[in-house]
């Protein structure tokens, strides 16, 4: 009964103190969108002149300009692209209220029980103190990762180590906890893009030939429409020079999108700029 109570009450405070975060959203500053946009326009109109002036060459012009429009999809609202922790307007927030903050809470009945000796220090501490994995997150991250490698087949806490690596961009770390999902034989369409995403990161690039493909295929065949995997795969054929395959998944992307969102208005502007290089070769 006891459990069930704080359950109940870890519901309500999140709800509570998410639902605005999410409505927010809705609502992101103008002027914060377009800030993002015009930095956008402006780093690629450098890569342009650079380009042209012979200090870069193509394949470089291609990569940091993708890179470029990778790091400004990733800060678009939610709405826009990505439902995973790669798109949202305050990551870090929403998860320590929406995760961490239930996590926290079973952990700590874990450590301390009902025990109350346990229940009457917790009470003695001063107010503001900081006890528990909740705190920040690093400290969850410090008790997720005991707890997972605690226990190998404990899956949701490997997740977790998982998706908070990932926020902190310990793509090393990341990937450790991503593949022991998959070893353990986890079939996710968001852990098969996260991983493939980790990789990609971790070898500066991907191809349609790279290991990490093979993992955007995978999440495609559960979640066609995984906007993620879809940005990714697209992404890859693009470096892969198949303009084809390329113009596929970016378009598949695209009718998922807002078509007045800033990311969609990216993703067009690329496939504009693909028909254009293909019409010139």
């Amino acid at each position: 009964m006891f459990i069930t109570i704080i359950a109940l009450i870890c519901l309500v405070v999140v709800v509570w103190a998410v639902w605005p975060l999410i409505r927010a959203k809705k609502d992101v500053s103008p002027d914060l969108q377009s800030v993002n946009s015009k930095l956008l326009e402006s780093q690629i109109s450098e890569l342009d002149v650079d380009l042209e002036q012979g200090v870069i060459k193509k394949d470089q012009y291609d990569a940091a300009r993708l890179d470029l429009q990778r790091t400004f999809l990733e800060t678009a609202t939610v709405s826009d692209i990505q439902p995973s922790l790669h798109a949202k307007s305050d990551p870090l927030l929403i998860l320590l209220i929406a995760v961490v903050l239930p996590i926290s809470a079973y952990l700590i009945y874990k450590q301390i029980g009902t025990d109350p000796a346990s229940i009457k220090y917790m009470a003695d501490q001063p107010a503001g103190s900081s006890h528990g994995a909740g705190s920040d997150i690093d400290a969850m991250l410090v008790a997720v990762k005991a707890k997972a490698e605690a226990d190998d087949g404990d899956l949701e806490s490997w997740r977790m180590l998982a998706q908070i690596l990932h926020v902190k961009k310990d793509m090393s770390g990341a990937e450790k906890a991503y593949a022991h999902l998959l070893n353990q034989g986890v079939e996710d369409a968001e852990v098969y893009a996260n991983y493939a995403d980790v990789l990609a990161s971790q070898a500066g690039g991907i191809l349609v030939d790279s290991p990490a493909f093979k993992w955007v295929e995978k999440a495609l065949s559960l979640e066609p429409n995984h906007q993620q995997a879809l940005w990714i795969a697209g992404t890859a054929a693009y470096y892969s020079k198949d303009y084809e395959l390329a113009e596929y998944f970016w378009k598949r992307l695209l009718v998922l999108l807002d078509p007045e969102s800033d990311s969609y208005k990216v993703i067009a502007q690329n496939l504009e700029e693909m028909k254009r290089e293909a019409s010139s070769k």
